[in-house]
């Protein structure tokens, strides 16, 4: 084999860049909120039809807001939010019963 990909190949190597597996959170890494404010967090993926969400702190405390979940994304809202919510958050994303990606984010706040 040479190593070249036909029409067709290099079709289905395209597709299967395109189906791969992969998540975020926005804001990625860190945030600096402001108490009282509304804080949003969005766990987002890609190439899986059908994810499931799961949302929690580092040291599994209460995680204070809501959780809405969506078809390829899920919220975290902290409605206002307030000094309970400087956590480390993990969202956990599976695709199937053998997949599973987890990002973290660190949520630092200040007082106006």
């Amino acid at each position: 084999m040479t190593g070249k990909l036909g029409g067709w190949g290099r079709l289905l190597y395209l597709f299967l860049i395109l189906l791969t597996f992969e998540m975020e959170i926005i804001p990625a890494n860190r945030i600096v909120a402001q108490i009282g404010e509304t804080l949003i967090l969005t766990c987002n993926t890609t190439g899986c039809a059908s994810p499931s969400f799961s949302w929690r702190t580092q040291m599994d405390n209460p995680l204070g807001g809501t959780v809405n979940n969506h078809r390829t994304y899920s919220t975290l809202t902290m409605n206002p939010v307030s000094i309970v919510n400087s956590h480390d958050y993990l969202c956990t994303v599976f695709c199937g019963e053998k997949e599973k990606k987890e990002k973290s984010i660190k949520v630092e706040l200040y007082c106006k």
